[in-house]
């Protein structure tokens, strides 16, 4: 009888080890019913029972030319298979787990779970599995390999792979941004925009104000590392074409030949693009909170599951933050926290220094930027440095744009005088035609560390000095001097305010560009010939510089403690590098750029006044003979009927006339000559339109404006007449105080209506006694002259109405008298020149007053000064400018004097002023000062005297015109007129006298 299986298990001998197989006798197949392809090694058991006789199975014939280890491979995996789907198919449940190692049966394996599994024999019914007692393996499990895991409800179950993935290589200290907030692995940067404040043409007692005021906010942040960073911004072409597009409802329709609106909107972009106009951005960062070594080390736990800076370390610096927002806020500086474009904006300029930036940021509108995404910002950009080599270049492998960057440094100062004489320090390099950036990083101390400072060094000092006195040896005197000059400022800082407390410890750098070695290093040396020249300040070419050029980046360490400067706070807060040179309106038309400390596009809405800051339309040219006035009137004429404005120009002389024969204006412009006009054309009475009742509001209260308007057209076309005819008399008879008086009964006798005429007037005086008949014998003697019977009769049917766009009224050959010659030495023409400029003023703005209450008009008035001196003509220019916005009207009035237009009583009604080239005459330039609002006595007037000034060796043309000018929100720069992105106007519109080569040539032609 064989015995049993436990009888088995308890006789079996040891089990040797296994073996491989001999290839001629193949093993027996087993089929276990989880068996894995291969099992492990059993390890040496203590002597059982030896296990039954089993009748070994006949070998399986094979062909004589294949592998036995082949063939026995594939009989394993065969049978392997065949057991795992016999239990799925069968219904068969596998054995359950059994924890801890246990012995297998004889004839069967252990699985990977240590499971003991039955031995499934051919030809053998399998046998109950009898598991073993655990017990303690003093010698560790082998792993298997995941190709031999175990089985599990028919599927094998796999193990996770894990990979050692690579750290992102980031080229920035800075590990996190959040919102305004940048982090770094020891410190916290949070980031402000400062706007632009005015400097130029401004009181020197503001100018103080603002430094004390910026002042006291460096000093309130002592105890901190400031980083302030001055970069540029290209103007955006587009967007300014746009947007004058948007606010050009109907512009002039396109004419066969000629450029059309979209063509003159491109021709703008592109001269925009050629001149390289930059707008300035300045930023600074206040470093704080330090970061403990716990918060580091939370910061690196946190990034181990996929989160940043921990939400404690966040709100701790939050309390800070609104603390500098508070300081930085106020009157001064007027900073604001950054916004996400902005700092992403900053970041992109650091990297890339003086490159072109990309068209687009970032898509995405989150703050929040983690280590791996800031790999954005650098890896576009490679830099090729040596140790010892004067430039850092820089490649942008995306678009292959090569730049080389030139990093200087300030050293020695002397003592500036800011702003009594020299201009902010750190705004001066803007006066150069190129973009470049600024980066200062300083250090503000507070009251105690400036005096522990000054402590050291007075040590120092008298340290010294005694060494000489052992040695028996003077010392120097400039040893005593610094000694002096600590005690001073020791008493400044411990008696004095805290801006005279505070001291300012810092490194400030100029990086400037160039698209080769030689031109950054050819402007490299312009920009420090500047500094020299004029600041007394000396600009050093340091090297590493590609260390320098790190700097720029945020979070970045600097690159040596050399060139250190220690000043007061108050010459850092001098150093000003938001200094704005900035004039006009962003919507208007492109005119020119500013010609001060930097250059700026100026654009100029000649109804930005009227339709948004809801003033005064009325704009004041104020230029000597030659001095440029006419042609830029000219200018903004054309400009305005491109955009489909009303526009009305009176040019006594005529040249503006030549305006209506521009290809794109001819359909839609004509001139009126009153010199060959008809009979009634100037009639004083029709050049007052009466007011219409739909020009005003509906209800009682609009019943009552228009009643109130329609008394004043009469009153005003009363004065007018009379006026008119005391122009037309002889001066010593207008002298006479009976001849007002005679005038006056007369006007009042005749209807003041658009249909009475200066014959009723007439009329009226024959009526009279012989006083008055003689008076109307004078008025009849004039009207026998030519011109004068432009004012006796009514104008010819349609004369004054006009439906073109542009319409230039000129008087071309009529001579203008002096106004500073005696009326009884004027000639007959020249007596009759005087109430045709004063009529056609009229008739100018009569098409204004005629028309649609809102619709865009524009007119411009040339030789104002003949207006001054009558009633009405004061009268009109008043009434002018304070129905300009209601009516949405634009007046551009030009003189040669400045005191044509401050008598006229209209200065507190001017929303725009350009001055231009003024005769060295100081008390004619502190009237065009004081037109213009600017302090007097100060140097500006100089300043007047050299506009548009051309070298005296020079024998060409001067190519341009300049002016000072002063918009609606009180700005006033020094700009240049520049229309030369219009094809052909300045042709048309130049005024100078052709010498004879060039009338030979035009004849010719």
């Amino acid at each position: 009888m064989p015995p049993t299986a436990p009888q088995a298990a308890a006789t079996a001998p040891p089990a040797a080890p296994r073996r491989r197989p001999e290839p001629p006798v193949p093993p027996v197949v087993q089929a276990p019913s989880t068996v894995p392809p291969r099992a492990p090694e059993p390890r040496p058991q203590p002597a059982p029972p030896a296990p039954p006789v089993v009748p070994p199975t006949p070998p399986t014939p094979r062909p004589p030319d294949s592998d036995p280890l082949a063939q026995h491979v594939d009989e394993l995996f065969s049978a392997a298979v065949e057991a795992v789907r016999a239990p799925a198919e069968t219904g068969e449940q596998l054995a359950p787990k059994v924890t801890g190692r246990a012995s297998a049966p004889p004839g069967s394996r252990p699985d990977r779970d240590n499971r003991p599994t039955e031995d499934i024999r051919i030809g053998r019914r399998p046998q109950p599995v009898v598991p073993e007692p655990v017990r303690a393996d003093p010698k560790p499990r082998r792993v298997p390999s995941r190709a031999l895991q175990p089985i599990r409800d028919g599927v094998p179950k796999r193990q996770l792979p894990r990979f050692r993935d690579r750290d992102p290589v980031a080229d920035m200290a800075i590990t996190e941004v959040a919102g305004h907030l940048t982090f770094t692995p020891n410190t916290i940067t949070a980031w402000y925009w400062l706007p632009e404040v005015r400097w130029a043409f401004r009181p020197d007692a503001e100018r103080e104000a603002l430094i004390v005021a910026i002042s006291e906010q460096y000093a309130g942040l002592a105890g901190f590392r400031l980083h302030l960073r001055r970069t540029t911004m290209p103007f955006p072409a587009d967007e300014w074409a746009r947007t004058v597009d948007a606010h050009t409802p109907r512009p002039l329709p396109p004419v066969p030949g000629a450029p059309s609106w979209g063509d003159h909107l491109v021709n703008a972009q592109k001269h925009l693009l050629q001149v390289n106009h930059a707008e300035g951005q300045t930023y600074l960062g206040i470093t704080f909170a330090r970061r403990t070594l716990g918060d580091s080390l939370s910061e690196k736990i946190s990034r181990m599951f996929g989160k940043g800076v921990t939400e404690s370390e966040r709100k701790r610096t939050a309390r800070l933050v609104e603390q500098f927002d508070e300081v930085l806020g106020a009157f001064g500086m007027r900073g604001r926290r950054v916004t996400v474009k902005e700092l992403e904006w900053l970041l992109y300029r650091s990297v890339a220094l003086c490159m072109s930036p990309p068209r687009e940021m970032s898509p995405v509108g989150s703050g929040e930027w983690e280590r791996g995404d800031l790999l954005a910002m650098t890896e576009h950009i490679e830099r090729y440095r040596t140790p010892y080599g004067s430039t850092v270049k820089l490649v942008n492998r995306l678009t292959g744009e090569e730049r080389h960057v030139c990093v200087l440094t300030v050293g020695r100062m002397e003592p500036l005088e800011i702003p009594e004489r020299h201009e902010p320090w750190l705004h001066f390099h803007e006066r150069l035609p190129y973009p470049m950036e600024i980066s200062s990083r300083v250090d503000a101390l507070g009251q105690n560390d400036t005096f522990k400072n000054l402590e050291h060094r007075l040590r120092m000092i008298r340290s010294q000095q005694r060494d000489y006195a052992d040695h028996g040896i003077d010392a120097p005197p400039e040893l005593e001097r610094l000694a002096q000059r600590a005690l001073g400022i020791g008493d400044e800082v411990t008696t004095g305010l805290p801006i005279d407390a505070a001291r300012v410890h810092g490194w400030h750098r100029i990086a400037v560009g160039g698209n080769s070695r030689e031109e950054a290093l050819e402007r490299a040396r312009k920009l420090i010939q500047m500094y020299s020249r004029e600041l007394r300040v000396s600009l050093q070419h340091p090297k590493n510089q590609d260390w320098l050029a790190r700097e720029f980046i945020p979070g970045e360490p600097i690159a040596n403690s050399g060139y250190v400067r220690r000043m007061p706070v108050k010459l850092f807060a001098a150093a000003l590098p938001q200094a704005a040179s900035t004039v006009g309106d962003r919507r208007g038309d492109l005119i020119g750029r500013t010609a001060g400390t930097c250059r700026r596009p100026v654009f100029l809405d000649v109804h930005f006044p009227t339709e948004v800051r809801e003033r005064s339309g009325l704009a004041v040219f104020v230029a000597e003979p030659g001095g440029g006035k006419s042609t830029l009137m000219g200018a903004l004429g054309y400009l305005a009927s491109r955009r489909g404005v009303q526009v009305t120009m009176l040019d006594p002389s005529g040249p503006l006339g030549r305006l209506c024969e521009m290809p794109e204006l001819k359909p839609y412009s004509r001139v009126l000559n009153l010199t060959g006009s008809g009979h009634g054309t100037l009639a004083p009475y029709a050049l007052i339109p009466t007011p219409q009742r739909t020009h005003f509001a509906v209800g009682s209260e609009g019943d009552r404006e228009f009643q109130i308007a329609l008394g004043n057209a009469r009153a005003e076309r009363r004065m007018l007449v009379q006026d008119i005819c005391s122009m037309l008399v002889p001066p010593q008879v207008a002298r006479e105080s009976r001849t007002a008086t005679l005038l006056r009964h007369a006007v009042r006798k005749v209807p003041a209506e658009e249909t009475a005429t200066l014959d009723d007037i007439v009329k009226a005086l024959q009526d009279g006694d012989d006083h008055s008949r003689e008076l109307g014998n004078l008025l009849l003697d004039t009207a026998e002259m030519p011109l004068a019977l432009l004012f006796f009769g009514r104008p010819p049917e349609g004369a004054l109405g006009d439906d073109k766009t542009l319409t230039v009224i000129t008087m071309a050959g009529l001579r203008l008298p002096d106004l500073k010659i005696e009326r009884e030495y004027w000639s007959a023409e020249e007596q009759l020149a005087l109430p045709m400029l004063h009529t056609a003023h009229r008739l100018a703005v009569r098409r204004c007053y005629s028309g649609d209450m809102h619709r865009r008009k524009l007119v411009g008035l040339d030789e104002a000064h003949f207006m001054e001196g009558w009633r009405s003509g004061r009268s009109f220019l008043v009434r002018l400018a304070r129905d300009s916005r209601k009516w949405n009207l634009a007046a551009l009035v030009a003189s040669q004097n400045p005191k044509d237009i401050l008598g006229l009583d209209v200065q507190n009604l001017v929303s725009t002023v350009f001055v231009g080239r003024i005769a060295e005459d100081s008390e004619i330039a502190e009237e065009a000062l004081r037109l213009l609002r600017v302090p007097r006595g100060v140097g500006y007037e100089q300043t007047l005297a050299t506009l548009s000034q051309v070298e005296a060796s020079s024998q060409d043309r001067l190519g341009f015109r300049e002016f000072v000018m002063r918009d609606v929100d009180g700005r006033v720069q020094k700009v240049r007129v520049d229309i030369s992105y219009v094809p052909g106007l300045l042709d048309f519109l130049d005024t100078t006298p052709m010498t004879a080569a060039e009338a030979t040539a035009q004849e010719s032609q």
